[in-house]
């Protein structure tokens, strides 16, 4: 049994998550917003988070520091969603142990979009000051990459 778990603010990483779940179509796929799976009752985990000021969802990080042991017994996966490519190993370092990374299947960014209209006050405007401070050269995500979500998919089939 593949479980797909995923925390999202703006609602790419489920739209990333949800490309998965078609792909797989015998995954369950939770939300980790709405319920906390028990790891222990798949086979194997993928596990996808957007990426905020930086950081991926602090849902997605609780979840992945708690079963880590048992993470590391089942196929294991992580991706983000993240609107400025340049970063994304940076964030990945930061937010999966080191054993984790190593033990992973698959691991790295599924392409990410930034929607203004779906980001709210503070958010909002940091993002705001974030595109208009792009170095010249830097990349900026402009959907979902679908031949990486075909990748990850690969990895479970």
């Amino acid at each position: 049994m593949l479980l797909i778990a995923y925390a999202s603010k703006s609602g790419t990483a489920r739209e990333a998550a949800e490309s998965l779940a078609t792909l797989l179509p015998s995954a369950s796929l939770v939300d980790l917003a709405q319920e906390t799976p028990r790891s222990e009752d798949f086979d194997a985990i993928i596990i996808g988070s957007g990426v905020r000021m930086g950081s991926i969802n602090k849902l997605a990080k609780e979840f992945m520091d708690k079963n880590e042991n048992v993470l590391l017994t089942k196929r294991f996966a992580f991706f983000i969603t993240h609107s400025f490519t340049d970063t994304s190993d940076e964030i990945i370092d930061r937010a999966v142990s080191a054993q984790l990374r190593s033990h992973a299947v698959w691991i790295g960014p599924v392409g990410g979009l930034l929607q203004m209209e779906r980001i709210k006050g503070l958010d909002r405007f940091i993002a705001k000051a974030a595109t208009k401070s792009v170095e010249e050269g830097q990349k900026i995500n402009e959907g979902l990459d679908v031949t990486a979500l075909k990748e990850l998919a690969a990895c479970f089939e």
